[in-house]
């Protein structure tokens, strides 16, 4: 099973959304406009997380997803288990294999969840939730895989013509500068030179490097300017802390 966790402005609007057009369905922002005027809302105050079973996995009935919808959003810290000021939520059905958690991170009480690190506490929950409902478990790995493309960013490079995402054709490029170069300098300096793409990067106060980010040429905002990414936005393994430890072993 697969959890995608976000956060939003409105709790209506996901409301809406959840249960499509045409319905109304009244919802207010009772606990969030307490703590608005106390000052201790965020601003994006709304949780959705959904949730996807594997297309080799059985159905699942009404009183199955509603255990799953109840074990995860305690195992993140919106709704813990026997806590009466747990935050209020709702989990939509919305095919036979998955369903969609809307909630309010602000609690009754008018504190915010303690939600931190929550898409690892729902995995790790659907990982024993796999187990014990007999469904196909998920292989996790170690994460350091490397973020799938978004639909959004798949669009743009076909408009553009190209086979791949400024993302993935970044990570190429980085991933080619790691491989020719023999310390962490040499890295930045190739990526520096190299014509197709624009680098930041960033140092402490020291001088020492404390990071750095990337953009392709000509990939761009609606404001023209050049979109960033940091390495780890490429890949876990590229952030500069990854790609110093690699070559400082090469160089051993």
């Amino acid at each position: 099973m697969i959890a995608k966790i976000s956060s939003g402005k409105s709790t209506v609007g996901l409301i809406r959304y959840l249960y499509g057009p045409g319905r109304a369905n009244e919802h207010t922002d009772l606990h969030v406009k307490q703590a608005r005027r106390l000052g201790r809302a965020p601003e994006r105050h709304v949780w959705h997380c959904s949730i996807r079973a594997a297309n080799t996995d059985r159905h699942l009935d009404d009183s199955e997803w509603a255990d799953i919808a109840r074990r995860v959003v305690a195992a993140t810290g919106i709704a813990p288990a026997d806590d009466p000021d747990g935050c209020r939520w709702v989990a939509v059905r919305h095919a036979p294999d998955h369903i969609h958690i809307a909630a309010t991170k602000i609690r009754p009480d008018l504190r915010t969840a303690r939600h931190w690190n929550d898409y690892l506490t729902a995995d790790r929950e659907l990982a024993a939730i796999e187990k014990e409902y007999g469904l196909h478990q998920v292989a996790r790995g170690d994460r350091t895989a490397a973020k799938r493309p978004s639909r959004a960013e798949q669009e743009k490079a076909r408009r553009a013509g190209h086979d791949q995402t400024a993302r993935e054709r970044l990570r190429a490029t980085v991933r080619t500068a790691v491989a020719a170069a023999t310390s962490t300098e040499e890295f930045l300096t190739i990526l520096a030179t190299t014509d197709t793409v624009h680098i930041d990067i960033k140092r402490f106060p020291s001088g020492d490097i404390r990071g750095y980010k990337i953009a392709l040429n000509g990939d761009t905002n609606v404001q023209g300017e050049p979109i960033w990414f940091s390495g780890s936005q490429l890949a876990p393994d590229l952030s500069l802390p990854k790609i110093r430890e690699r070559l400082n072993a090469t160089d051993a």
